[in-house]
């Protein structure tokens, strides 16, 4: 089954030259456990990002790993313009590694929660299993960038673009460039991008840009049947989200990757009631999927309040036996 990584297309714009190849899939690993996940904190067992990432056996290298990965996240000095406010790119305000339990936990920053939720539109999406299989950082590096383009199959990039975004060494000669950087991305990117090419476009005798295309995969459409996920859910809760749906308001938000979400995030009978709550309380245009899980969250926190019509039988029937008695005396 495939493992989606997905993310705001603005990610694609920092430089991630100065990681490793187990640093890189370390990354991106993180990036698929945190993604719709909000600013839940998360605890990610060693053995499990171990897997995804293809991480190191040795549990001391394996530490140092991830604190690299946290160091360089916090040297990429890389700035994000938001609402004419410029921030430090800084994806997780908590990064803390208990080696008594031996997992991770991890928090994205409240600012960047945009480029791992709710997305719509300008996104990346590529499979992590895919990703970690390559064994070039440069390959690693276009591999993202290319799945940007994935909808046109074709990617331009000028050179000194393209070379920052990789972090190709300055001193790199167009001898070494060709060697280090474009041999091995030719190598092994075909595999995943049918009839890769590369032109170069030049001003005068100088290269100043790339252009990447590449053609759609042969039977695409029967690839894409054996990657369907099936989600199984019970008839009642099956229900309970048939009635949500007959709200105009979050009809858009539950998509079958959102029900997944939902699933994941709450017991089945919390989402039931959460669901029926947000069917009756929401009333205007709802963009996120975080405002449907907060309403979920507060109605699946509601306590019931049934009202009982208490009869009165009893009370009768002790009169009648009152003035039963009473007639007797």
């Amino acid at each position: 089954m495939p493992k989606v990584v997905k993310y705001n297309n603005q990610m694609n714009e920092i430089n991630f030259g100065g990681y490793s190849e187990k640093e890189l899939n370390m990354f991106f690993s993180l990036v698929f456990l945190a993604k719709e996940k909000g600013l839940n904190k998360l605890t990610i067992p060693f053995s499990e990002l171990k897997e995804l990432a293809d991480g190191d056996k040795n549990k001391d290298r394996f530490i140092n790993n991830l604190i690299n990965v946290n160091k360089k996240l916090i040297k990429l000095n890389h700035q994000i313009e938001i609402n004419n406010v410029i921030h430090i790119f800084s994806l997780f305000n908590t990064f803390s590694i208990d080696k008594n339990e031996n997992v991770l936990i991890v928090q994205v920053n409240e600012i960047f929660t945009y480029m791992l939720n709710d997305l719509v539109g300008s996104f990346t999406r590529f499979d992590l299993i895919e990703f970690v299989s390559l064994k070039s950082i440069y390959s690693k590096n276009t591999f993202k960038l290319l799945k940007q383009w994935e909808s046109t199959r074709v990617a331009k990039y000028e050179l000194d673009t393209f070379r920052n975004l990789l972090g190709v060494p300055k001193g790199y000669t167009s001898t070494n460039f060709n060697e280090r950087v474009l041999k091995p991305i030719m190598d092994e990117l075909p595999n995943f991008f049918q009839g890769l090419k590369i032109d170069k476009t030049k001003t005068g005798k100088k290269v100043t840009g790339l252009i990447f295309s590449w053609k759609s995969k042969k039977n695409e459409k029967s690839k894409k049947v054996d990657v369907i996920d099936i989600i199984e859910i019970s008839d009642k809760l099956n229900k309970a989200i048939e009635k949500a749906k007959k709200n105009r308001f979050i009809e858009n938000l539950l998509t079958s990757d959102n029900i997944d979400t939902l699933i994941q995030m709450f017991q089945e009978n919390d989402l039931i009631k959460g669901l029926n709550w947000a069917y009756k309380e929401i009333k205007q245009d709802v963009s996120t999927l975080n405002y449907l899980v907060k309403t979920i969250k507060t109605g699946a926190e509601k306590t019931e309040k049934k009202i009982v019509v208490k009869k009165a039988e009893e009370k009768v029937e002790e009169q009648e036996s009152i003035f039963d008695k009473t007639f007797e005396e």
